[in-house]
């Protein structure tokens, strides 16, 4: 078995536990204070990794090796930094407003439909029936778990 197999279930695991942790601290600090809090985490977590590759490069893949400068900066470089944003912001909102399995079964379908688009359009990956039926079969998940009281 292929071992990056797992980065997803791993990341889908973590986006949950996170989700709903923030929606805890936020009943305590509020959402927007959490969310500020997460972040300045994130951008240490950043600095530390940043730090442990220009000190010792050849101990990453290649993948997280720098690249470039700033100095080659574009400005479409901010919108994953909003979308980040919007996701810590968004999921325990919505965990709050109609629950994790709501949320989570919704942002799966809807990551296949982007993940398909992207295949399709980015990356010039061709939808196939199995893709389609998958996504049938999310929107199909949504529909029966939003029905569910």
């Amino acid at each position: 078995m292929n071992a990056a197999l797992l980065i997803p279930l791993l990341l889908g695991t973590v986006g949950i536990l996170q989700a709903g942790l923030n929606r805890n601290m936020s009943n305590d600090l509020g959402l927007t204070t959490t969310a500020l809090f997460g972040n300045l985490i994130t951008l240490l977590a950043s600095t530390i990794l940043l730090i442990a590759i220009k000190t010792t490069p050849e101990s990453f893949p290649s993948f997280f090796q720098l690249k470039s400068s700033i100095t080659n900066f574009k400005w479409w470089y901010i919108v994953p930094g909003i979308f980040g944003f919007l996701f810590v912001i968004g999921l325990p909102w919505g965990i709050y407003k109609i629950g994790a399995v709501k949320v989570t079964v919704g942002l799966i379908a809807a990551q296949m439909i982007a993940g398909v688009l992207w295949d399709l359009y980015v990356e010039k990956i061709p939808v196939n029936t199995m893709k389609i039926l998958g996504i049938l079969s999310a929107g199909l998940s949504v529909t029966l778990i939003t029905l569910a009281k």
